[in-house]
């Protein structure tokens, strides 16, 4: 079903299909919900002033 190098992937961050679309998704939302923020902060740059890294940070270190 899936090809070598999905399994691979899957393999190198130790996770099933499952929880690897569980992932991406929840990944894919956060970011998602950013844009209003960033949005904002783009035409009010005193709002959000460090939203949109915190939560990036915060993904990237439950990636680890």
């Amino acid at each position: 079903m899936f090809s070598k190098e999905c399994k691979v992937h899957l393999k190198t961050v130790n996770e099933t299909a499952l929880q690897h679309m569980i992932t991406a998704l929840k990944t894919a939302i956060k970011l998602q919900l950013l844009v209003p923020a960033l949005i904002i902060h783009s035409l009010a740059p005193r709002f959000f002033t460090s939203t949109a890294t915190n939560v990036m940070k915060d993904i990237l270190e439950k990636r680890k």
